[in-house]
């Protein structure tokens, strides 16, 4: 019986020590996993770029956009067409293209703006900014399509 005993306390023990150690294994690839991973340029800058958007959305809709809130966002906005990407393979000539109509779009929101100009109108190249977001999302990096798409007015 103490044999018994004498083995059943062993392997408990060795299976607790087993279990400890698995766990603390487990802890330590997950922290190394968070630490390693960076976010690149572009996804750091896009990700901002859908703040700005929704910042810019709300004040549409309260009607209290204002010039410099446009000159903030073209500027900050428009390092995306030479930030490094995740995945440079990823990244088509068409890029280059959409990420300057996108900067144009904004530019024309600015001076529709400027003079004072429709809501409507302010809200069509909103949403038009948006849609060539879309187009972009669609052929280099489909993820964020709904979350744009949430974004129109």
């Amino acid at each position: 019986m103490k044999k018994i005993s004498f083995y059943f306390l062993y392997f408990s023990v060795l299976f607790f020590l087993i279990s400890c150690s698995e766990q603390r294994s487990k802890s330590r690839v997950l922290n190394q996993r968070e630490s390693i991973y960076q976010p690149s340029q572009m996804a750091t800058t896009m990700r901002q770029m859908v703040f700005d958007m929704e910042s810019i959305k709300l004040k549409l809709k309260a009607g209290t956009i204002e010039v410099k809130d446009l000159n903030h966002i073209i500027y900050a906005h428009s390092s995306m067409a030479t930030d490094k990407p995740t995945d440079i393979e990823e990244i088509q000539p068409s890029f280059e293209i959409y990420s300057q109509t996108y900067i144009d779009q904004l530019e024309e929101l600015k001076q529709i703006i400027q003079i004072n100009g429709e809501i409507s109108d302010q809200i069509l190249l909103f949403n038009s900014a948006l849609t060539t977001c879309i187009s972009c999302h669609t052929e280099h990096c489909p993820g964020p399509i709904s979350r744009i798409k949430k974004l129109k007015l």
